[in-house]
């Protein structure tokens, strides 16, 4: 009978490498947010691994926070020139 850690000759001389788990990312309360087109600060991680609570203006909303950006608040809008008649 095989024992269950014994190797085959062709496996032996392989080195097993396991692999390492990413943690998420640390957020703290206060963090500035970004969801939709609203701009916030991050309250606390509800702890369902899926959902956590942002503050804007003056209520609290129950996000995913797969929507949330962190870090960049500034909102990137491009200025187009108008259209219009010539001169």
């Amino acid at each position: 009978m095989a024992r269950p850690g014994a190797l085959k000759a062709s496996q032996r001389g392989r080195v097993r490498v396991e692999r390492q788990q990413s943690l998420p990312p640390v957020r703290e309360a206060g963090d500035p947010v970004r969801w939709k087109d609203k701009k916030g600060v991050y309250h606390r991680d509800v702890g369902d691994g899926e959902h956590s609570e942002a503050v804007f203006g003056d209520r609290v909303y129950r996000v995913k926070t797969s929507e949330l950006v962190f870090g960049a608040v500034a909102v990137a809008k491009e200025v187009l020139p108008r259209r219009g008649p010539s001169p």
